[in-house]
C-alpha cells in the first residue's frame, strides 16, 4: 500500500499540473469520466461511486456546471434530488484532459515494455475489483 500511495501522490501532482491550463483537476476529470462511463446519476450516486462525501461532489459539480461540462436538473419524480449528466462540452473536456495528461503518463510508464504494462494494468484492475467488491 505504501508504494501505491506514493505512486498515486506523485502521479496526481504531475497530472494536476498538466490539467491546470485547462482549468481542470484530477477530481474534475474523474467526475467527468465517471459520468461518461456510468451515464447520468444523482449527486449521491456519484459520491457513493467515488467514495467521497456529497458536499465535495456538489462543489466539484458546481464548477463543472458553471463551465457547461455537466447539467444538473431536478430528477423526475423527486424535486429534492438532482440528476447530473455530461454535456457535449464535458465530453470534449475529457478528450482535452487525456491529451494534456498523455506526456506525463508516457513518462510514468516509459520503463515498461508492452507485456509488463499489460500485466500492471491487469493487476491494478484486479486490485480495483477487489476493493470495489469490499465497499461498505
Amino acid at each position: 500500500m505504501r508504494e501505491l500511495s506514493i505512486a498515486h501522490q506523485l502521479a496526481e501532482t504531475r497530472l494536476n499540473r498538466a490539467l491546470r491550463p485547462l482549468g481542470l483537476t484530477m477530481t474534475h476529470t474523474a467526475v467527468l469520466i465517471h459520468l461518461a462511463n456510468a451515464g447520468p446519476g444523482s449527486v449521491g450516486d456519484i459520491a457513493a461511486a467515488m467514495e467521497v462525501n456529497q458536499p465535495a461532489v456538489s462543489k466539484t459539480l458546481k464548477t463543472l456546471v458553471d463551465r457547461g461540462a455537466v447539467t444538473m436538473e431536478a430528477a423526475p419524480g423527486d424535486a429534492r434530488r438532482r440528476s447530473v449528466a455530461l454535456t457535449a462540452l464535458g465530453g470534449e473536456l475529457i478528450g482535452q484532459a487525456m491529451r494534456a495528461m498523455h506526456p506525463d503518463a508516457t513518462v510514468a510508464f516509459a520503463g515498461l515494455d508492452d507485456e509488463r504494462l499489460r500485466r500492471l494494468v491487469d493487476l491494478l484492475a484486479e486490485v480495483r475489483a477487489t476493493l470495489d467488491a469490499a465497499r461498505r
